[in-house]
């Protein structure tokens, strides 16, 4: 095992001096109709497009005096919207990014619908002092409204018939304290209610738990993120009733700091963190997953399927190979060209690298995409993880020399 640990060790130092992407191309928000039709916006702006096969940018066309891009939705493959900075909202037709005037030039930070003709975007207010403004598209022209109680809103979702929004206000109970108090805002029917916070005093010591900064929805399921005052991570989860806190994700993963916590398509909430690795809450508990223990189960299946091969009887024709017996050998050839070339290796630590995670989308805890602000997409099936899209391979003098752009290069081929 001395050379397959020392091949490992060159690995994870190349892939901590892995070449960084340009700060420009930091991806914010992901969305998807299905596996073959994905979205990925964020600054410069950029939106990226997955068919199934690739990923390519897409241009946008239109001058945005360098707007921002921070969430993306469609109602399916020809009805995209995407908002950002300065009151910024977009639409592809299926052909073309354009335009479309909205009501107010504040930061735009979260947009959802349930159809071409029911769209919602969310303005964030400029402190907590001023009420958020939910906008409106009915097809053909974009409106606003103020909600009935200020509060910072960082996110918003379609929940069944609702709209659901959420965020913190702060509470002075004396002149030498302030605490984060957690808001939920629904609308049902056309009217408000409020959890979490009245406009005077706390309601629910659950959901006015954290200054809440992230919010998914997943079927019946609903979860809030966020932080409490001493910037501990905070988190809530509602399966349909009422809401209750999950334990701590950190206890997962050591010296790592939660960077995201959001549901994915089977509602299992994901902990993303700001090093190598992620984590799913299931059977009530969180468990971590990480590349080192990944890779080193690939050198071992890698080792017993080369001892296996040799200890097969000389002159004996092999019997045809089980599917288990062919995902083996694929593993073993792929663990052999990753030893053969430590670059590889580093490619694919680099893969489970989530720094400054912003978003996650995807079908299940078994599949899913995670963008980061450093230009990065990772797809992760099952416990394993690999560059899906880097920004930094859009320069092919640098891009030769990278060894996550030829791995993206190598997946590519494959699935062609």
């Amino acid at each position: 095992m001395t050379m397959q640990r020392a091949l490992l060790a060159t690995a994870i130092l190349i892939a901590a001096g892995a070449p960084a992407v340009h700060a420009q191309a930091d991806l914010r928000a992901i969305w998807g109709s299905g596996p073959s039709d994905i979205w990925v916006v964020g600054d410069r702006p950029v939106a990226l497009h997955y068919d199934g096969q690739a990923w390519n940018e897409v241009p946008l066309g239109v001058p945005l005096n360098g707007a921002n891009l921070n969430a993306v939705w469609g109602s399916g493959p020809r009805d995209i919207f995407a908002v950002g900075d300065n009151g910024t909202i977009l639409h592809y037709d299926g052909t073309r990014w354009a335009r479309q005037n909205a009501p107010t030039s504040n930061e735009l930070v979260a947009v959802a619908g349930r159809s071409a003709t029911e769209v919602y975007a969310l303005a964030q207010s400029t402190d907590d002092r001023m009420p958020p403004m939910l906008l409106r598209y009915d097809g053909r022209t974009w409106t606003g409204s103020l909600l009935t109680v200020p509060f910072r809103a960082n996110g918003m979702a379609i929940a069944g018939a609702d709209v659901v929004v959420a965020g913190y206000v702060y509470q002075d109970p004396n002149p030498n304290e302030r605490r984060q108090v957690g808001v939920l805002a629904r609308m049902s029917a056309g009217r408000w209610t409020m959890t979490g916070w009245d406009g005077r005093a706390m309601t629910d010591p659950v959901v006015g738990s954290g200054g809440w900064t992230g919010l998914s929805v997943a079927g019946a399921a609903m979860l809030l993120y966020g932080q409490r005052d001493d910037g501990t991570s905070v988190m809530a989860l509602s399966t349909g009733g009422g809401f209750a806190a999950l334990p701590p994700a950190a206890s997962a993963m050591t010296n790592t700091r939660i960077e995201r916590v959001v549901l994915v398509g089977d509602a299992t909430p994901v902990a993303l963190y700001d090093g190598p690795g992620f984590a799913r809450f299931t059977g009530g508990r969180w468990a971590a997953v990480s590349g080192m223990p990944n890779i080193q189960a690939m050198m071992m299946q890698g080792m017993m399927a080369a001892q296996q091969a040799q200890q097969a009887p000389r002159g004996q024709r092999p019997s045809a190979p089980t599917p288990a017996q062919q995902q083996q050998q694929q593993q073993a050839m792929a663990m052999q060209q990753m030893m053969a070339n430590p670059m590889m290796m580093a490619a694919r630590m680099a893969a489970f690298d989530m720094s400054n995670a912003k978003a996650a989308w995807g079908v299940s805890s078994a599949d899913f995409y995670v963008v980061t602000s450093q230009g990065r997409v990772a797809h992760i099936t099952g416990d394993d993880a690999t560059v899906a899209y880097d920004a930094s391979c859009a320069d092919p003098m640098s891009a030769g020399m990278n060894p996550i752009c030829q791995m993206i290069m190598m997946n590519q081929q494959q699935h062609h």
